[in-house]
Formats: C-alpha cells, structure tokens, sequence
C-alpha cells in the first residue's frame, strides 16, 4: 500500500470528515513509516493498523493530553474505514477484526 493510495481512498469518502478530524488523519498518514505502509496487504488491514497504532498512542498518554479526543476519533475513524474497506475489498470482517484486537492487546 502506498501513501498515495491511502490519500486517494480517504478523499473518497463520504460524507466528508470536519476539517479537524481531516487534518488530523492526514498528518498521521504522513507521518506512519513507509515501511507500515508496504506491510499491509489490503486497506482494511493499513486503516486498521493506524487505528490501533494511535490508539495505543493515546492509551500511553496522560490522560489530560492536548489533543487525546481527537485522537481517539481519528482511531476509531480508522478502525471504521478498516470495516468499510473491508467490505468493498472483500475481506473477511470477523478475521481482519480479531486481528486488530490481537493487535490493540499487545
């Protein structure tokens, strides 16, 4: 998976996100290694990633942290897009999400 295509699939969701939620979600795909990306063999697997990547992020955070709501919106953007995606790929939901939370569990 490339970033472009990650930025390509998010500009084609509708409806759009608020603008601070867009931000945000943005600013993490730029700053998720290109190597995270390549590893994902389908979208709902990097939207997934991302998701539970930032929420372990913020479960590591104080509690009062600049920035915690939405981060945890943005990861639970992420999660529901790796359902979407998902669906529209073809990807077994109920393995892709045991996966995620084996993941979120570590």
């Amino acid at each position: 998976m490339t970033r472009r295509d990650l930025e390509t699939w998010l500009a084609s969701r509708q409806p759009p996100r608020p603008p601070a939620l867009d931000e945000r979600i943005h600013a993490i795909v730029a700053g998720t290694p290109d190597a995270v990306l390549a590893e994902a063999p389908s979208m709902a697997r990097v939207m997934g990633t991302l998701g539970t990547r930032l929420l372990a992020d913020v479960g590591a955070r104080e509690s009062a942290s600049e920035g915690l709501a939405l981060d945890l919106l943005a990861a639970d953007a992420f999660v529901t897009y790796a359902v979407e995606a998902a669906a529209e790929e073809g990807v077994a939901v109920e393995p892709l999400v045991a996966a995620l939370l084996a993941e979120a569990a570590r």
